[in-house]
Parts: structure tokens; sequence; C-alpha cells
């Protein structure tokens, strides 16, 4: 079975093999907890390149509707979750408002899933947290579209380095973190990556992050995430203070 797909740019191509998917799930001849067949055979089933196919395929890894498993393939799982990601997703919040509040929740939960990472990684860990990284890092980010990749390439660094904690709650509740996180960088990406600087920066702090886990380091696998988060909202403040509300109490001020 061959399923023709008309396309003219990467991202729709992206987006419509994500839609092919998940009708595919949600009509046959996948089912819930299935394996898909491998990359070269879906890639000939959707009729599409590899290298699109995979990209699709990161990001519904990414929003928690598919599962790779280290030396088995890649599996559906539920679409519904908890409800906790569509929940997520249709959050009414003012924009300045979402983003100090997504910053605290995800110092609450991200930093101490990184020193929990760095004690429990494996080898694959790394091979995915440093192929997404030098994905990152070569993604353009001249035009809107290669500022979202640029975006949605980071999101999915901060989310391997929770799911290498290799906590099945927390890989749950990671998905739907996933989502603030996407949501976030569609709000303020585009904004840091035009600040003197700052893509080098998180460059470095990224590859920091993804060294002290390799080195298996908690402590500064945990303080360089930590610094990176305060560090955006810092700058943020600062440059563009619009984008973020001053909350009182925030967590990043208290003795932890």
């Amino acid at each position: 079975m061959k399923i023709g797909i008309p396309f003219e740019k990467k991202e729709s191509k992206k987006k419509i093999v994500q839609d092919k998917l998940r009708e595919l799930v949600s009509s046959g001849p996948f089912n819930e907890g299935d394996k898909l067949p491998s990359e070269r055979e879906l890639a000939q089933m959707l009729n599409v390149s590899r290298n699109v196919l995979r990209e699709a395929v990161i990001s519904m890894v990414a929003e928690g509707s598919l599962e790779v498993r280290e030396r088995q393939g890649t599996f559906i799982k539920s679409l519904d979750s908890f409800g906790m990601h569509d929940s997520l997703k249709s959050l009414q919040m003012l924009p300045a408002d979402f983003v100090s509040y997504q910053l605290e929740v995800r110092l609450i939960i991200e930093v101490p899933a990184a020193k929990i990472a760095a004690m429990r990684r494996t080898d694959n860990d790394i091979r995915k947290l440093r192929e997404c990284y030098e994905s990152f890092i070569a993604c353009p980010y001249v035009t809107p579209e290669e500022q979202a990749q640029n975006g949605k390439w980071e999101a999915l660094l901060h989310h391997l380095v929770t799911e290498s904690a290799h906590n099945p709650i927390l890989s749950r509740l990671n998905e739907s973190i996933n989502s603030l996180v996407e949501r976030n960088n569609i709000l303020v990406h585009p904004d840091m990556l035009m600040e003197k600087g700052w893509i080098e920066l998180i460059k470095s702090r990224h590859a920091a992050i993804i060294r002290a886990i390799e080195e298996k380091n908690p402590e500064e696998a945990g303080e360089t995430l930590k610094t990176h988060l305060l560090e955006t909202a810092e700058v943020m403040r600062r440059t563009h203070p619009e984008l973020i509300t001053d909350i009182p109490s925030p967590y990043w001020k208290m003795n932890n």
C-alpha cells in the first residue's frame, strides 16, 4: 500500500505526515500499542523521504503519541494519555503570564529531572541527545519557518533530558511539559534569537548539560539547566519586558 501526498514545503510535509500517521492509527491498520513498520517501510507507505518521516516521528514522540523503545522500534501510545496534554494545550492565559508560570513549572520539574538523568542515562540516551543537539545547532533561524523549527529542536532537547531520567510517570508528565515548552518557544524564541550572542550562549549551555549527563555529574547537569532557564528569563525581562510578568514570590527566588 502506498499513500500519495502532494507536498510543497518541508514543514507542511512534516505536518501532513503527522496527520496521516494519526489517521492510520485512528482508522487502521495500526492500533494503540502496535509497533510501527521500519522507517524505510513507513516512508515508502507514505511516499515521503526518510528525513521528513524522521522529523514527523520526532515531533510525535515529543508530544507523546509515539514512543521509541531502545532496540525495539517505534510504538503507538495512547492518544488520550491522562488528558493532561490537551488540558495544557487549551489553557487560557495572557502570554506574559504564561511565560512566567511555565518557567516556574519547568524549574520545579526539569532541574531535578536533569540530575536524575545524569545518574540513570544510557548510551542510547546520549546518542539521541547528541543527534538532537546537532540538528538544533545546524538549523538556520532567518525565516519565521526556520525560527519555529529551531525552537522545536530546542524543545525536543529539553524533552530528551527529562526522558533520560527513565521514570515512566515523569515521562508522562514530560509529554505535557513539552507542550508548554513548544508554546513558550512560539511566543519568545523568535525575539530571543535576535539578541546578540544569545544563540551562541544557549548552544554552549545545552552542550554543557549533555556533557554533564554523559559524565554522570548530576549537580552540574541540574545547575547548568537551572542557569539556562534563569538566563532566558533575565534576558527577556531586560530586553522584552512585555513578554514576561513579574509573579509574586517566584519559585526561582526561594532557597532551593
